[in-house]
């Protein structure tokens, strides 16, 4: 009994959405300035096919973050990316770069870089409902970031980055 109960827990353990990766902190040989970066952590979703977000900073453009927008479990090139933020509708630009498609550890993981302002980030995270829409050419894909409460892996990753962010700010 007690190794079910053991097994439960493990089970609910890693289905948490607190759960996840830590940012990676890094300096840069070029110019020596300090790079946060955290992979992209799926968002509320009920299919298999799910959308994440990861994000990259960089001390050189302070105000600026990167925005790595995911699909997991399909290979598709995402054309346009929204997100709906307590009712605001924010259109993000991509870098120039194509899909980038990556089958680490046998997940089909398909991201696309999106340049935007620290300052949306913490409009996402201090937000009560913010959902992305990923377009693909066949279609789109939208999930929570955050949904009245309801919150995701992507939601506790952002949180971490832009703690580690603050952290290595001073200075800049």
């Amino acid at each position: 009994m007690k190794r079910l109960a053991f097994l439960a827990a493990v089970l609910l353990a890693g289905c948490s959405t607190t759960s996840g990766l830590e940012p990676n902190v890094s300096h840069s040989g070029f110019d020596n300035a300090t790079i946060v970066s955290i992979d992209p952590h799926g968002n509320a979703c009920d299919t298999m096919v799910c959308t994440g977000i990861g994000a990259q900073w960089n001390s050189s453009q302070p105000d600026q973050v990167i925005l790595l927008v995911a699909v997991f479990n399909e290979y598709a090139g995402i054309t346009d990316v929204q997100l709906n933020i307590d009712g605001d509708r924010v259109q993000l630009q991509p870098t120039r770069t194509i899909t980038d498609l990556n089958n680490n550890s046998a997940i089909k993981t398909s991201t696309k870089a999106f340049v935007v302002d620290l300052q949306l980030v913490d409009h996402i995270l201090s937000s009560n409902r913010t959902w992305i829409r990923v377009h693909t050419p066949t279609g789109y894909l939208e999930d929570a970031v955050i949904d009245n409460g309801k919150d995701s892996k992507a939601y506790h990753a952002l949180s971490r980055f832009v703690r580690d962010v603050n952290a290595n700010q001073e200075g800049y």
